[in-house]
């Protein structure tokens, strides 16, 4: 009897124990401290397994917080914010602008999670927890002292454009650093996935940078990671994107066009071989398209005595022709920009040149090489594999 009543103890303490276990499981603790938080929430959101959205919070005492969450049986990306106001409002006459800071970006998995930072700045804290978490940390720390300088130095370029705060420096300086910090922080970011084939963070950043490789790369960064996490929901668009690039693939036949350009001359697209040919696709209205005028220039002014040329194709958005006719001189004359150009809307009942090359975002510069074959595909702009391919071909 006694023994019977042993085995029985010990049978319910196992089943307790791994009651308990489970109940464990079934949710983590995210935690930590946030100076200048005292009093104000902590809310977490994500899309769960099932892709449902979940939101969490947990009020602040004496800078620290604590609140649980479902646990995941696969890492879901997430967003850590504060319930402190940190948009940054600007009053232009009757008009206000507001840009909302940032939040954190995390991983809810099956372990607690520990941040540590400022409320003010929480998108720049820091995380610990599970493998996933700690890889993405591992990123974090690699670029937070640069995040955060050109973070404060956007700041005080808005507050100088709109409410005409004071600057410590020219604007072309700051612009000058900030531009060289996302380059470097970019970098940083491609080192880390080449480095990390494994860590969901290597795919979370490549569906953020397809805008900083050429199709082709782009593909090729994806092929490259491990099989681990590529049927996770966060490959979905990565893998839409380099479909939708499939059909301008390095080494394809461009696809041929013909059509009037804006002097009323046929343009055919064929008729360039021997040439090296940037098919640039922007419009008037594209902020991005028009900023990289001035370096086309610079390109176009280098090479063309060289053979290089440049046939722009603008996708408008004018109600009419006629309005979008308009819209795209007048931004041909203003940028200066004296290349071969065609509107796609002039002619699109034959053939949409934008939809045939699966142009989906401005601007997309697709480098053909004097066979009339892709050598490269880029969108946005972002990138100087353009220039590098250029001094390849002309040696200089």
């Amino acid at each position: 009897m006694k023994f019977l009543r042993h085995t029985y103890i010990t049978f319910f303490s196992i089943l307790l124990i791994t009651i308990a276990a489970t109940a464990q499981q079934d949710s983590i603790v995210v935690s930590g401290t946030l100076k200048n938080l005292d009093g104000h929430k902590v809310i977490i959101s994500f899309k769960d397994e099932q892709g449902a959205s979940k939101s969490f919070n947990a009020v602040a005492n004496n800078d620290a917080f604590s609140m649980k969450v479902p646990a995941q049986t696969m890492p879901v990306n997430a967003r850590l914010d504060v319930g402190i106001n940190r948009t940054m409002t600007f009053k232009q006459g009757e008009q206000t602008f507001a840009n909302p800071a940032p939040a954190l970006d995390l991983f809810v998995f099956n372990k607690d999670i520990k941040i540590k930072g400022d409320a003010l700045l929480v998108q720049f804290a820091a995380i610990s927890g599970d493998e996933e978490n700690n890889y993405l940390e591992s990123y974090n720390k690699s670029v937070r002292d640069n995040e955060i300088k050109s973070y404060e130095n956007y700041k005080s370029l808005l507050q100088a454009h709109y409410n005409q705060a004071t600057l410590t420096r020219p604007e072309k300086e700051i612009q000058e650093e900030n531009r060289l910090l996302n380059q470097h922080t970019q970098q940083k970011k491609k080192e880390f996935i080449v480095k990390n084939p494994g860590a969901l963070a290597s795919l979370f950043f490549l569906g953020r940078l397809a805008s900083y490789y050429t199709a082709d790369d782009y593909a090729a960064a994806f092929n490259n990671l491990s099989d681990k996490y590529k049927e996770h929901p966060l490959a979905i668009p990565v893998k839409k994107a380099i479909q939708q690039t499939r059909a301008t693939a390095a080494g394809t036949a461009a696809k041929l066009f013909e059509r009037k350009d804006k002097d009323g001359n046929i343009v055919r697209l064929q008729d360039y071989k021997g040439k090296t040919v940037l098919v640039d696709f922007w419009g008037s209205w594209c902020g991005p398209c028009r900023a990289s005028h001035p370096h086309l220039k610079e390109l176009y002014k280098k090479y063309k005595a060289d053979g290089f040329e440049i046939i722009a194709i603008a996708q408008e958005r004018g109600k009419t022709i006629e309005e979008s006719r308009e819209a795209w001189l007048k931004a041909i004359e203003k940028d200066g920009i004296n290349w071969v150009h065609i509107l796609n809307a002039d002619g699109i009942e034959k053939q949409d040149i934008v939809k045939d090359y699966a142009v989906n975002s401005f601007p997309t510069k697709i480098l053909v090489d004097k066979e009339g074959k892709v050598l490269l595909r880029i969108s946005a702009s972002a990138t100087d594999d353009i220039d590098k391919a250029l001094e390849k071909i002309y040696g200089h």
